[in-house]
């Protein structure tokens, strides 16, 4: 598969929704770091708005506007979603396999205040990523052929983007990118032994909540994303299988297993503080 590589940029495919993280305070018994407001989100996405990459952002009603305004007439499809409406039967699916004992007892206590433990409409969003990707290609008349998922907040600061105006970088066109916070590889050519290739360190990992793919950012060949969907729809269906939901990293290691042939992961590295470097993608894949 070939890439068209005259306008060089990449279309971002994005979302946001108020689940409610502006009352997950402390006073509530949930951790500080959990507490963001839309006005925090919305000051994260104003960081990604400035690019000049053609953007679709999937959203309601109320918060339209505000991404229609930081935009500033920016190439951008804005388009109007009714959670609780759309997917409610995914919604009570998710929520009932949250209340199940026999999921619960296998997660570590001091697990159980993270989100994806808890709440369903946090699951249901991580988990209809490649889904609004899949839409916006297949209702849009996209112009780039590259497309990637980046979370509406991924850019805390303008750090994040690395002085960049246009994201861009020559993604090979045969794979669904991911990037890693391990090393999936040894020396470039053996599997690193502490990765997680195996379907029962893929379950441990969905059980205690350890980090090896992030979320925040998948790239593809608009032609390879359909078939990323139905990977990603399997990936859920095994994990469901087990009698457990997850978020989004658990469902791409699932995916990673599943279909490794399919899938190319791009290792973030350390960030200048030597911490595992989840906001780097930009900085390190860019041309």
């Amino acid at each position: 598969m070939s890439i068209n590589n005259s306008v060089n940029s990449i279309t971002i495919v994005t979302a946001f929704f108020d689940i409610g993280r502006g009352d997950w305070s402390t006073e509530k018994g949930h951790s500080s770091h959990l507490l963001r407001n839309n006005q925090t989100y919305l000051s994260y996405f104003e960081n990604l708005a400035k690019l000049d990459n053609e953007m679709v952002v999937f959203t309601t009603e109320e918060i339209a506007p505000f991404v229609i305004k930081l935009r500033k007439g920016k190439k951008t499809e804005v388009v109007i979603v009714d959670l609780d409406t759309k997917f409610k039967g995914l919604l009570t699916s998710i929520k009932d396999m949250l209340k199940n004992a026999d999921f619960m007892e296998k997660i570590p206590e001091a697990q159980r205040k993270n989100p994806e433990y808890w709440s369903e409409k946090y699951v249901l969003i991580n988990n209809l990523k490649t889904y609004f990707v899949h839409t916006a290609i297949k209702e849009f008349d996209l112009v780039n052929d590259l497309v990637a998922w980046v979370d509406f907040g991924y850019c805390r600061d303008t750090d994040t983007l690395a002085n960049i105006n246009n994201w861009y970088y020559n993604f090979d066109a045969q794979y669904i990118h991911l990037f890693t916070l391990k090393r999936s590889k040894l020396l470039s050519v053996f599997n690193n032994p502490n990765f997680p290739y195996k379907k029962h360190q893929i379950i441990n990992c969905i059980l205690n909540n350890k980090a090896t793919i992030i979320g925040g950012v998948i790239v593809g060949h608009k032609q390879i994303w359909n078939e990323f969907l139905t990977v990603v729809k399997d990936a859920q269906r095994a994990i469901y299988q087990q009698n457990m939901v997850d978020d989004d990293q658990g469902v791409y290691l699932m995916c990673n297993y599943l279909r490794p042939d399919l899938i190319k992961l791009n290792y973030l590295g350390k960030d200048n503080n030597g911490k595992k470097n989840w906001f780097g993608t930009m900085q390190k894949f860019h041309v």
